[in-house]
């Protein structure tokens, strides 16, 4: 239960985050959103997924994978 509502907190502060904010870069968005749920959500580590379907003509997506410790950001 305490784990459905903290995705739920998480996803709400994403999905304004996203309204709120524009990037030009799939990598910035990626950095930016670890760094929020690092530092919002009290979380040590995050490895995040970020794909942009359709972004290159000839391509499916393109996308990063990173990963970030809350050392990153002190």
């Amino acid at each position: 239960m305490k784990q459905q509502l903290i995705t739920k907190q998480l996803l709400k502060k994403i999905i304004s985050f996203i309204e709120e904010n524009k990037f030009e870069l799939v990598e910035t968005f990626a950095e930016k959103i670890a760094e929020m749920v690092i530092k919002d959500f009290d979380v040590n580590w995050i490895k995040l997924r970020v794909s942009k379907p359709g972004a290159l003509r000839f391509s499916k997506d393109v996308g990063v994978i990173i990963e970030r410790t809350s050392k990153d950001y002190e």
